[in-house]
């Protein structure tokens, strides 16, 4: 029977190894993930082989894959690797919220309407805190949190995963954006009938805007297609600015471009709306100063209790 010593030097980083090239299913990928040559990750994976005993990879095969006994292994390795990132994150939160770092990502108009006015009051009561801000579009904000690259996100869901916790925050309802000298600008409610299709600026439907306009039975198809389309709200405001057509956009984004051009029309048959949230990763704490920055967040959505 073979018997293994208490001393080892098998650490974090082999199960770090061994999980990467179990994802990867080679070790050049696995190693330019983690960051080294691929012939050191060979030896860390044989250091682990090694002390255990046991071959935990099939390098023969095309992708390399686990062995049973490597497949077990992995279960356990994932586990701790959990464990062990939930420990070094709850320690790192240790010295409360006078000092340290905040990082959230959120849409564009979020942070215009939501955000800005929270962090004043944030900064005002907490000026040592660092705080650094992402925008981007829902589907990469979700995976900032999802990679632990910012502490929490305001955007749209967009990820089916039951490792993001979604708090639904604001209720955006959809409006006709078009230029002042629109013919449509004076009214206050209209229908979509009465949008000349020709006029649309189209969405691409690679953004979560796009995809909820597209999902949506009442829109007309014509409206989708556009003689003009644009991959962002900001593009397709900009063209509004100058007499180039309408769009129907969330109120919140419709107002980033805060231009005297432009005119917000309701839509009479539309009950089209987006709800943004605040995303967390599951079964992960956050900060005591991103708790605090919640804090002052939370109030200045549609949702906040009465």
């Amino acid at each position: 029977m073979t018997k293994h010593s208490k001393n080892t030097n098998i650490g974090i980083r082999h199960f770090r190894a061994a999980l990467a090239l179990a994802a990867e299913q080679s070790f050049t990928r696995a190693a330019d993930v983690l960051g080294v040559v691929p012939s050191a990750l060979t030896e860390t994976i044989k250091q682990l082989e090694a002390d255990c005993g046991l071959r935990l990879f099939n390098r023969e095969a095309r992708p390399v894959t686990p062995t049973e006994a490597g497949a077990e292994f992995l279960v356990g390795a994932r586990r701790i690797l959990t464990d062990f990132d939930t420990a070094l994150h709850d320690l790192r939160r240790v010295g409360g919220v006078e000092r340290g770092s905040v990082k959230v990502a959120a849409a564009p108009s979020v942070v215009l309407f939501h955000l800005t006015p929270a962090l004043a009051t944030f900064r005002a009561a907490h000026p040592a805190i660092e705080v650094t801000v992402y925008d981007d579009i829902a589907e990469r904000i979700g995976a900032l949190v999802l990679d632990r690259v910012v502490d929490f996100a305001l955007a749209e869901r967009w990820h089916q995963t039951d490792q993001l916790d979604y708090e639904p925050f604001h209720v955006d309802p959809f409006v006709l954006v078009c230029h002042r000298d629109h013919p449509l600008a004076a009214r206050r409610e209209v229908d979509l009938a009465e949008i000349p299709a020709a006029d649309v600026i189209a969405l691409d439907d690679s953004t979560g805007i796009g995809k909820r306009i597209a999902a949506a039975p009442q829109i007309p198809p014509e409206f989708l297609r556009g003689s003009i389309r644009t991959h962002g709200t900001i593009a397709q405001l900009t063209l509004i600015s100058q007499g180039m057509g309408v769009a129907l956009m969330p109120k919140l984004a419709a107002s980033v471009i805060q231009s005297p051009g432009i005119r917000h029309v309701g839509l009479r048959d539309l009950s089209l709306e987006r709800t943004l949230c605040i995303i967390t990763r599951s079964r992960m704490g956050l900060s005591p100063a991103a708790e605090r920055l919640l804090e002052y967040l939370r109030p200045l959505g549609s949702l906040a209790p009465a």
